[in-house]
């Protein structure tokens, strides 16, 4: 073990603009009209956006201040699951249909969290987010016929509530993707209401002519009513036809969705969730063209986030805001607890690609000065863009790097199931959620039947059963990161220092608290000697006794008893290529003797 007096850091950020996707069958949009007139704003005219983040106390870098912890969720790593493909029930009435179900999920818990800290061999999650789970006609769930049901594909109410207290007897929070934008047009609030006698009339958007305008894609927003009487009539729905849009502005529709999220959360008479994540909640209330983030839809979730405390205090609500982080900040305090982080999403993937560390610095600068501490969801990919290992072109070294710069910095993080194995998948979206690989049968023991779809194109060894004795394997990093995370109060909600290191394919952070970790990733394929640590502004003076703690201390990490590692501006004496090194600081007793290099 060496002790090193450690340089100084100082916190950056910065905030820019960004816009793309949602995650319901398409890149996210902005959103249309009120109940049964045209639209007010001249067709082709740019109506104005109502952004920008909320104001917030921050210090003289701009950095926004506040407590790097804000409840539960900032130490809970997260996994994304789609039921449907997640594991077939081995025995029930729902065995071996080739559909991925809730009994499944429970036989795999294990998997995810056994619930004994002392084993290594589970991956260690702490949260789970389901994609839908209500009734719907779709493969995809994310047109809700029920918002109160369970589908019957997945199994029954009672089995999510078995799902439920397994996960908490593991330490698991469960939160669930709720559909608040829209609904299906075969929800029986829909069926019928193309009549204006009919009570639910009005629970829609409705116009008496096509308004001509198109959402933010260019795509078709006014759809015909398919079964229609004397009169055309055409309503509105941003994603699709199949998926019309509820009406905020009717006092009935904003009641019933406050209804909903009780029925799920209510620490007394719920269901036992722990929260929400929000598809594609920026469009929820309309303004003539201007199809998202208006004023109206951050009202609404104002009443929406008092509902979930008052129902649960400890709820959580994660939105999709697929924008800037600008935009996407600006509903994170007293509307949402967090938003999912796109720009740093794909900065993380951007600098593991072409093994350059800019745009992770530039991207994380950003959001240190549009957030609260922490205060967002860190992840690669999910459900709606190519897998990780896809975009990062089948590169297993920048794979590597990927989860280290996800797992290890700051935020909370979310795992889209499978991309711990390194499954990959490209568009169109069916081909992002196939079944999940435990084995290398030809089920991938995923089900004894026939798969609702067909596997990947990933050799039969990318499974859990293969991957689970390799200490070598993407999946034993996963755990190994998420261990790590766990273990140290400064990874899981810490604070952030950059470093520079004087060389644009390596990284280096320091995750700040009462035990600071220092954080190096080299996003090349080559190993690095030439590197130096230096901070602008000593922020953390002192001797530290460093120790490297993802490696265990073998030779070249730094660690107790290894043979690389130096004090001052170079700990590691040599980066391994796609490597990433966590060295944990403990401060040198006041008199102790400072051990010299060996």
């Amino acid at each position: 073990m060496r002790t090193s007096a450690l340089l100084g850091v100082l916190i950056l950020a910065g905030c820019g603009v960004r816009a793309s996707g949602q995650a319901t069958t398409a890149p996210p949009p902005p959103s249309p009209a009120s109940r049964t007139t045209p639209p007010t704003t001249p067709t082709g005219a740019v109506p104005s956006i109502a952004t920008g983040t909320p104001a917030r106390a921050r210090g003289a870098d701009g950095v926004v201040l506040g407590p790097n912890r804000a409840g539960w969720w900032n130490d809970a790593v997260f996994y994304e699951v789609f039921v449907r493909s997640f594991a077939d029930s081995s025995s029930g009435a729902l065995a071996n249909d080739g559909i991925g179900d809730i009994p499944g999920l429970i036989e795999k818990l294990d998997y995810l969290n056994d619930g004994d800290p002392a084993t290594t061999m589970d991956l260690g999650v702490t949260g789970l987010w389901l994609m839908p789970i209500h009734p719907s006609p779709s493969y995809h769930g994310y047109d809700v016929k029920d918002y109160r049901g369970v589908n019957p594909q997945y199994g029954t109410l009672e089995d999510f509530r078995r799902l439920v207290a397994a996960c908490h007897k593991r330490g698991i929070r469960v939160i669930l993707d709720m559909v608040l934008n829209h609904c299906s047009d075969e929800n029986p609030w829909f069926v019928g209401a193309a009549d204006p006698a009919s009570p639910k009339h009005d629970w829609f958007i409705w116009a008496d002519a096509d308004p001509g305008w198109k959402g933010p894609w260019k795509e078709q927003v006014w759809h015909k009513v398919r079964k229609g009487g004397d009169k055309p009539l055409w309503y509105y729905g941003i994603f699709s036809g199949r998926m019309p849009d509820l009406n905020y502005r009717n006092a009935q529709v904003s009641e019933e969705m406050l209804r909903v999220t009780d029925f799920w959360v209510d620490k007394e008479h719920g269901v036992g969730a722990d929260g929400y994540r929000l598809d594609a909640v920026r469009h929820l209330v309309e303004d003539g063209q201007v199809q998202e983030n208006t004023p109206e839809t951050h009202a609404w979730l104002k009443k929406f986030h008092a509902e979930l405390k008052r129902a649960n205090p400890e709820g959580v609500s994660i939105g999709e805001v697929w924008t800037s982080s600008e935009v996407a900040s600006s509903y994170v305090g007293d509307e949402l607890d967090m938003t999912f982080e796109f720009d740093l999403s794909f900065a993380m993937v951007e600098a593991a690609k072409t093994g350059k560390a800019q745009p992770v610095i530039d991207a994380q600068a950003k959001v240190l000065r549009c957030y609260r501490p922490n205060q967002y969801g860190r992840f690669l990919t999910n459900h709606d863009q190519a897998r990780v290992l896809t975009a990062l072109k089948g590169d297993g070294g920048a794979m590597r790097s990927a989860a280290a710069l996800m797992l290890l910095g700051p935020g909370v993080p979310f795992i889209y199931y499978g991309e711990e194995l390194g499954m990959i998948g490209d568009k169109p979206d069916e081909n992002l959620r196939r079944p999940m690989r435990w084995t290398t049968d030809d089920g991938a023991g995923f089900t004894k039947g026939k798969p609702w779809e067909g596997m990947g194109k990933e050799p039969p060894e990318t499974c859990v059963a293969s991957e689970t004795g390799d200490a070598g394997s993407l999946l034993a990093w996963y755990r190994r990161l998420i261990a790590l995370r766990k273990a140290h109060g400064a990874l899981a909600h810490g604070g952030y220092a950059p470093v520079r290191t004087g060389n644009p394919g390596v990284i280096a952070f320091v995750r700040t608290g009462e035990e600071p970790v220092l954080v190096i990733v080299n996003l090349t394929g080559e190993p690095v000697r030439e590197y130096a640590l230096e901070g602008p502004e000593a922020t953390l003076k002192g001797s530290w006794v460093v120790r490297e703690a993802l490696h265990g201390g073998k030779p070249g990490a730094g660690g107790a008893g290894g043979a690389g590692g130096a004090d001052g501006p170079k700990p590691i004496a040599e980066l391994a290529a796609h490597e990433a090194y966590a060295l944990v600081m403990t401060a040198r007793p006041v008199g102790a003797p400072v051990e010299q290099k060996r």
